[in-house]
């Protein structure tokens, strides 16, 4: 059995890490294996699953599912891939599993990030005695890599990360639905929060716990409605008040873009097949590790993606809110 890990066994920990990957795209593992391996964590693939080897009488609900094929298939695959992940979850009794989609990014202090997470998500998950995981024992799902996340009208407590250098300026952040209002809860702009998760879209990365998998496997096979399964899982944080999610705000995880033919990047989107893109880039990500490859592999010392970054004075600093 293989275990994900991070280096010289520096907590946090999960049990497993798991990258989901379509079977063709070598090219999308070959780039994850890299920025993977510069981090320091190791991984098993989840085979991704064409929505064209899925039959309508084995999905939950007909209502909504898209009528156009090619979008039916891409978003019945991607749904049942991620299925299949909290399936195995279950089956083999993993107590904590890391879940990344193959183009996912992260900052290279992505150890350090999960470290102060641990210590919010301990916090809002109420945790007071020593837990098994370090993430707390009371958590279904950690929302890390989203492109919207909403804070849980019912829990407004939060774990405030202050003078934080890995938080991406106003003017680089790019979500596309509804994120928490930092400057309007009265924080600055270099400061980053965990939080009870109210809603989300995006699954670039989250992490599942064993009992959280199994309420996604029994929340998602009964839905009335059919739904992506990234606006699935944000309804089931949202409208099952036992399903615990915890997300952070500005996110750790993003998807990355690279350079050349822009009809590489996602399997289930569609793209100009002309457009070639000059430079890669990940939204919200200061020192994005893919960017930074041939830095950490040469032992130079990584760059940040944008020039407009504040000079912080004060060191990095928590508070519970």
């Amino acid at each position: 059995m293989t275990f994900g890990y991070f280096a010289d066994h520096i907590d946090p920990q999960f049990e497993r890490v798991f990258v989901i990957n379509l079977r063709e795209r070598y090219d999308k593992l070959d780039a994850f294996t890299l920025a993977a391996s510069l981090t320091g964590f190791s991984y098993d693939v989840i085979e991704g699953v064409k929505g064209t080897t899925i039959v309508n009488k084995t999905l939950p609900s007909l209502d909504n599912i898209p009528k156009k094929e090619s979008s039916r298939n891409n978003i019945i695959g991607c749904w049942r891939a991620h299925l299949n992940v909290a399936q195995k979850v279950v089956r083999e009794r993993i107590q904590t599993a890391l879940v990344l989609e193959d183009d996912s990014d992260w900052d290279v202090s992505f150890k350090d990030q999960l470290a102060y997470f641990a210590t919010g998500s301990r916090y809002i998950s109420g945790t007071t005695t020593t837990p098994r995981s370090p993430y707390g024992d009371d958590w279904d799902l950690l929302w890390l890599g989203h492109c919207s996340a909403q804070q849980h009208p019912a829990d407004q407590r939060r774990f405030v990360i202050e003078n934080d250098d890995t938080v991406p300026p106003m003017a680089h952040r790019i979500n596309f639905n509804a994120v928490p209002k930092l400057n309007e809860l009265g924080y600055d702009n270099s400061t980053r929060i965990v939080f009870r998760a109210n809603d989300g879209v995006c699954l670039y990365s989250y992490a599942l716990s064993y009992r959280g998998a199994q309420k996604v496997l029994r929340w998602q096979n009964n839905v009335k409605k059919f739904e992506p399964i990234d606006i699935g899982i944000g309804r089931q944080c949202r409208d099952d008040a036992a399903f615990k999610c915890i997300a952070v705000y500005p996110q750790l995880v993003d998807s990355h873009k690279s350079a050349g033919r822009a009809s590489r990047d996602s399997d289930i989107g569609t793209f100009n097949p002309a457009q070639i893109r000059e430079k890669g880039f990940t939204h919200n990500i200061v020192k994005s590790t893919r960017l930074n490859i041939d830095n950490l592999m040469m032992g130079r010392n990584a760059e940040h993606q944008w020039n407009d970054l504040p000079q912080l004075a004060m060191p990095r600093r928590t508070r519970f809110d």
